[in-house]
């Protein structure tokens, strides 16, 4: 992964727009920014090199300055939207911040959480324990959006994707019914790890005691939650069960308080 300096600069005042993109006033001030970040290994398109400084920008979706744009080793772009998932992550849980099923609860989910619910696997803050959490949320949540997207082409974004979805959605209540169904919002998957402020601020605020691993469904919409019974082996299996319940309404739901995004 790679921080490439081509047409858009890191400071603003270092360019000026035209027609056909961002180009910089000189090549003195293309070279001050190259200079400016040389300390992170950062690859520069040679000022010579013209026309692929103004073909990158736009190869790689580029609108607007400064922008950080996150690439795979093979060139796929992973998000346009760095700076933005920065901001939102400083510690970079979720890095590089691709569209996925399952994330890293954030403070910014916690925000986005007041509008969709949620299912949370609490875990230690152990690379193993993170490891199992993902492994056994995502088929569930990949299951989930898949047949969101069966429903609802196109609205069914992952929760860390650029679209911030607040459209209500349908699920069937049965396997083979077509028509009875139970409408809700999108819903999130995320994993709590213990010690981090998101997990603790979340637990505190709806009353969960710091038991790990443990999962459980929050829908701050509709006042309500539902826990995962304490013993219950956490497995890919008893995850699907417990989201199944919790979509169609079966679950055994207790009332939660008003969410307040002082939280």
């Amino acid at each position: 992964m790679y921080l490439i300096i081509c047409e858009f600069p890191i400071f603003r005042h270092c360019c000026k727009r035209h027609d056909h993109g961002v180009t910089y006033k000189s090549e003195q001030s293309y070279n001050r920014t190259v200079q400016s970040v040389s300390s992170v290994g950062a690859l520069a398109v040679p000022w010579s090199a013209s026309e692929a400084r103004l073909a990158l920008p736009a190869a790689l979706g580029v609108a607007g300055i400064p922008a950080l744009v996150l690439t795979a080793p093979g060139g796929t772009v992973l998000t346009v939207n760095g700076r933005t998932h920065l901001a939102a992550d400083p510690l970079g849980l979720n890095f590089p911040w691709a569209a996925r099923p399952v994330s890293v609860l954030t403070e910014q989910a916690l925000l986005k959480m007041a509008r969709h619910p949620a299912l949370v696997l609490f875990v230690d803050d152990e690379d193993s324990e993170i490891e199992f959490a993902e492994s056994v949320l995502t088929p569930s949540a990949e299951s989930y959006y898949e047949e969101c997207s069966i429903q609802y082409p196109g609205f069914c974004p992952y929760q860390n994707s650029s679209d911030d979805e607040t459209m209500d959605f349908d699920y069937p209540t049965s396997k083979h019914s077509r028509v009875k169904k139970k409408s809700f919002k999108h819903v999130m998957f995320y994993i709590g790890i213990d010690g981090t402020d998101s997990a603790d601020m979340l637990r505190e605020h709806i009353g969960l005691d710091d038991a790990v691993p443990l999962l459980t469904a929050i829908d701050f919409p509709k006042q309500r939650m539902v826990t995962m019974n304490y013993g219950d082996e956490i497995t890919t299996d008893s995850v699907q069960n417990f989201v199944d319940a919790y979509l169609s309404g079966n679950a055994n739901f207790k009332p939660l308080k008003p969410y307040s995004e002082k939280c």
